[in-house]
């Protein structure tokens, strides 16, 4: 996974990504760009380099890497290990239309606020669970802990 960071008007935003409904892993749901590694992949680093470049068109070379987050284990089971990176002044996203349905940014400093409980779909229920409302999405979730880890670390 990769949060990409970039500055608006003075203020850290984050690029966050709507999931194509059909996708059989967290299809719809908010994530950040990333994915399962593939052997051509040298480091985890590179993993979510090369998705976030298929999934929102953003170019290794135009990305300054920061660092890794903790390693999270989400509630379906997958270990992710989150990566910071700062990203190149004008790039616009180009979401690929087979993984992704809507990419959008978020204030970074949203996600240091406590989230609010919601209703969302988990696999085939709906349950309330912690969230922040960003244009319309409901971010929540292995989502809303790693931006919430990242914007503590930061702020």
């Amino acid at each position: 996974m990769l949060a990409a960071l970039f500055e608006r008007d003075g203020e850290a935003r984050v690029w966050l990504v709507r999931k194509s409904e059909h996708l059989r892993s967290h299809g719809g749901q908010v994530a950040l760009p990333g994915g399962k590694p593939e052997p051509a992949d040298a480091t985890l680093l590179d993993t979510a380099l090369r998705e976030a470049h298929e999934e929102i068109g953003l170019a290794p070379g135009g990305v300054e890497p920061l660092g890794a987050l903790d390693p999270y284990t989400t509630i379906t089971g997958y270990l992710v290990t989150p990566y910071v990176a700062w990203v190149a002044e004008g790039f616009s996203p180009v979401p690929d239309p087979g993984e992704v349905a809507r990419v959008f940014d978020a204030p970074l400093a949203l996600f240091a606020t406590p989230p609010e409980p919601r209703q969302v779909k988990m696999m085939s229920l709906r349950a309330a669970m912690p969230s922040h409302v960003v244009d319309g999405e409901i971010v929540w979730g292995a989502t809303l802990a790693i931006l919430s880890q990242l914007a503590k670390k930061i702020g």
